[in-house]
């Protein structure tokens, strides 16, 4: 793709949240952007901004999906996303300085953050810049502005104040994210991937980012910020090039799934079930420089034996070598297999802020199950 919209996407990956995924945000002033931090934080590194379309509730239902994989190729290897919004996402509101008062025009008419802009005046709401000038056109118009609410399509009209310079209604939006994580696994099969292990979140409104469009890309890994106490680590990278590595099918709280244009080599290895997860020595395959996919010893410390699909074991960094380079767990290893007794037992997900040679995981048995609904929509 080369979009106007790809373009708006940095080539430089800056961290601005607490998750082994590294993630920058871009908001637009019409209107801006933050993100939050937690005691938990993902392994990845991500931008906010616009990405490939998931498959709704009812083609889930309706297709019957295939078995599972019992077998795939373990990556380690990082890789960059570029995402782009089914719709204009309101990451906040805020109040307008007019010549009398202060006031928010969206939230006095219902507007609340986290909602998704679908149209504006009858036109679609196709990102930031579109939805800025049609507000700024209005001249203190009323404008019908169509959002989205969880399944709810809701109706309401806003009008715009003048403030400084141009017409504005208190939102702060975006359209896009771009960031770097880790593949977690390929199944030659389907020709799918699965990585992250948890899904890109909007970092103002917590939610899962609803994707319309997106694509893996090159990235390249320039250094490492070491992790501490109250101040994870990061791996710091850039877009190497403006190719598309293939197609984004779906990004929910499980991972990013999609498909490669050129099939990775590897051998196969056994995806575990659940219960064959055992406390214990395991090991994760990650990048954290040139030298490509390491294997480095870790402790699976804790199975949380709550029926829940993420966040299901806490893993400790044990290997001398990995703690002296990055510390422990840093953003940008979202999505690092864990793998045990010779099978794929799961992913990195999270470093714990107050201790960063520890973490969470999901286990790769819901990951594979997840990438087989995904299969169909190829």
């Amino acid at each position: 793709m080369n979009n106007s919209s790809d373009n708006k996407i940095s080539k430089s990956i800056s961290l601005l949240v607490i998750s082994a995924f590294v993630l920058t945000l871009f908001f637009s002033s019409g209107e801006s952007f933050y993100a939050g931090k937690n005691v938990v934080a993902e392994a990845s590194v991500f931008n906010t901004g616009s990405v490939q379309k998931t498959l709704s509730q009812e083609e889930k239902q309706d297709t019957a999906p295939p078995t599972a994989p019992k077998y795939v190729i373990p990556m380690g290897t990082p890789f960059g996303i570029k995402l782009f919004t089914d719709g204009v996402i309101v990451a906040s509101l805020s109040d307008v300085e007019t010549a009398d008062t202060y006031r928010c025009p969206a939230r006095d008419a219902g507007i609340r953050p986290g909602d998704y802009i679908v149209s504006v005046n009858g036109s679609e709401a196709n990102n930031n810049k579109s939805v800025a000038k049609l507000i700024g056109d209005s001249q203190g118009e009323e404008i019908d502005i169509e959002v989205r609410r969880g399944e709810e399509v809701i109706s309401t009209t806003v009008k715009p104040v003048f403030s400084v310079d141009s017409f504005k209604t208190g939102m702060w939006i975006r359209d896009s994210a771009a960031g770097i994580g880790t593949l977690t696994f390929y199944d030659p099969q389907t020709g799918l991937f699965a990585g992250l292990g948890h899904g890109i979140c909007d970092m103002d409104t917590n939610g899962v980012i609803n994707m319309d469009h997106g694509e893996p890309a090159d990235i390249s890994l320039c250094g490492i910020i070491k992790g501490e106490k109250d101040h994870p680590g990061q791996l710091q990278g850039f877009f190497s090039s403006d190719d598309s590595l293939g197609e984004l099918l779906d990004n929910n709280e499980t991972g990013i799934y999609g498909t490669l244009d050129t099939a990775p080599e590897g051998d196969m290895i056994e995806v575990a079930v659940k219960d064959e997860v055992d406390e214990g020595k395991a090991e994760i395959l990650a990048t954290v420089d040139a030298s490509g996919p390491q294997r480095y010893e870790v402790q699976i410390e804790h199975i949380n034996q709550k029926d829940q699909k993420t966040r299901n074991f806490v893993i400790k960094v044990t290997d001398e070598r990995l703690l002296a380079l990055t510390g422990g767990i840093v953003q940008g290893m979202s999505g690092s297999p864990v793998l045990q007794n010779g099978k794929l037992v799961g992913a990195v997900t999270h470093v714990f802020t107050q201790d960063p040679t520890t973490g969470y995981g999901i286990y790769a048995s819901t990951m594979a199950e997840e990438s087989v609904v995904y299969s169909m929509s190829k």
